[in-house]
């Protein structure tokens, strides 16, 4: 049982034990359905920690509803690090709903005068999943299933060639002191910040003739369409 336990607050070890769940070429792109319908092929595996302290690999809707947030706001598919902590709201969730978003690569779009041209992947240089640092929120009332949003920062230089922010992916190290329990808001703040320059390699996707769908829109778009 000790095992099993220390097992758990390993975000490597959980990829691998629950390999079947979290499957290899896990992409952040939004599906032809919208990520808050019930359909379960739009929902993505997150990691989080449960209360007694241990990760789980859970399947969450992409597209996090505020509660707070009055009407019929369509749910938001990011979170900019600059503005987080400025609501009493997103900093009661930064302190106590921090989640991983492990993909392998992301896509965005180049434009060139608001028209999308040619759809880019973005990779780690060492082909390991990378960790993106979100925010979740458990289900309401009716709800189907709890849902999540990725961090954006400003882009790196490399990302910054294709569109100016990019997603908070997590250095190896600063994994743990994100899913930290105990971690500041300061020092969380901190690690809200754009990878290193080299971290990452860009690719064209092949298919010259790929063309951008309505229910294919930016990444980075602030809201889900």
């Amino acid at each position: 049982m000790l095992f099993a336990r220390r097992d758990t607050k390993d975000t490597a070890k959980i990829l691998r034990l629950k390999a079947a769940e979290w499957r290899q070429g896990e992409v952040l792109r939004l599906t032809k359905r919208r990520r808050w319908d019930a359909d379960p092929s739009a929902k993505c595996m997150v990691l989080r920690r449960r209360d007694y302290g241990e990760l789980a690999l859970t399947a969450m809707r992409w597209g996090l509803a505020p509660e707070w947030e009055q009407g019929e706001a369509r749910p938001l598919v990011n979170v900019r690090a600059e503005t987080v902590a400025e609501q009493v709201e997103w900093r009661r969730l930064l302190n106590t709903h921090r989640c991983l978003i492990p993909t392998e690569q992301f896509f965005e779009w180049k434009r060139i005068g608001g028209v999308k041209t040619r759809e880019y992947l973005f990779k780690l240089r060492t082909r390991r999943p990378m960790m993106i640092a979100g925010l979740w929120r458990k289900a309401a009332a009716g709800e189907t299933a709890d849902t999540f949003a990725y961090i954006s920062c400003p882009a790196n230089r490399l990302v910054g060639f294709i569109h100016e922010r990019m997603p908070v992916v997590l250095e190896d190290g600063n994994v743990a002191a994100w899913l930290n329990p105990d971690a500041s808001l300061e020092n969380l703040l901190g690690l809200l910040r754009p990878l290193r320059d080299g971290e990452l390699e860009l690719h064209p996707v092949a298919h010259a003739e790929t063309r951008a769908k309505p229910y294919q829109p930016s990444l980075f778009a602030s809201r889900a369409a």
